[in-house]
């Protein structure tokens, strides 16, 4: 591993346009896991007769509004939760000039709260709240401070995140790949890449380093520059311990 490090180090020393590509491995050290691994939700889910994806769709926001606010309610409120090293690395990054930004798959808006401002959330993110009536909007803090489920004209508001059996917002997916189509450096970590949109994403990926750091392969690890099979943690963290750097 030793070897790997130097490797991405150096990488990262001589990038210029570094683009972060995330995945829901990234917020795993925070607290959050991911979908299919949320604390028993398949088999609660099961019992009940409904699939988690329906849970999670705009059908069910349509058939039930009521049940949709007690779902998200009680599963993707997620208060006590903080970035973690990696998601301060990434918007150290950024800050320092060297990176374009993140490129994300997690709707936790942990890469907002690390201090990331060029984030594409491909999926939205749990940070932001609207109406579905009037579309006004109600930002995560005061929703969970003040219990807010409903707007002041009455309607259900719902998190800003892209729901089963929705399209994801175009002007998101562009930005996303006018950064991969810029970027000299594509850092991927946290994601397996099978699934689209990352799947089709990472191939207007035209630099010359594409590094993935991931638990398991990914079917894009043959193309890659160097692969990590390790916990990012703690690659990020021998790193900037080995450099002195702070982040």
């Amino acid at each position: 591993m030793e070897h790997e490090l130097r490797r991405f180090s150096t990488i990262m020393d001589e990038s210029r346009r570094t683009v972060f590509f995330t995945g829901a491995g990234v917020s795993v050290k925070s607290g959050i896991p991911d979908f299919r691994s949320m604390g028993g939700l398949f088999d609660e889910i099961s019992r009940a007769g409904h699939s988690p994806e329906y849970l999670l769709s705009r059908e069910h926001l349509e058939d039930d509004p009521e049940s949709f606010i007690r779902f998200y309610r009680k599963r993707l409120m997620l208060a006590d939760k903080a970035p973690n090293i990696v998601h301060d690395f990434i918007a150290h990054e950024e800050r320092t000039g060297r990176s374009l930004g993140v490129i994300t798959q997690n709707i936790d808006g942990l890469h907002h709260d690390a201090g990331s401002r060029n984030v594409d959330e491909l999926h939205g993110s749990l940070n932001r709240f609207y109406c579905i009536s009037c579309s006004r909007e109600y930002p995560k803090q005061d929703v969970m401070a003040k219990d807010i489920a409903h707007c002041a004209c009455g309607s259900v508001i719902r998190p800003d995140i892209v729901l089963y059996g929705e399209m994801l917002d175009e002007s998101v997916i562009n930005s996303a790949i006018d950064k991969l189509a810029t970027a000299d450096t594509l850092v991927v970590m946290g994601s397996s890449l099978l699934v689209n949109p990352a799947a089709f994403l990472i191939n207007y990926f035209n630099g010359s380093h594409l590094v993935i750091i991931n638990r398991d392969d990914t079917p894009f690890d043959e193309e890659a520059d160097l692969v990590i099979n390790e916990d990012m943690t703690e690659v990020i963290e021998t790193i900037y311990n080995n450099e002195g750097d702070n982040i």
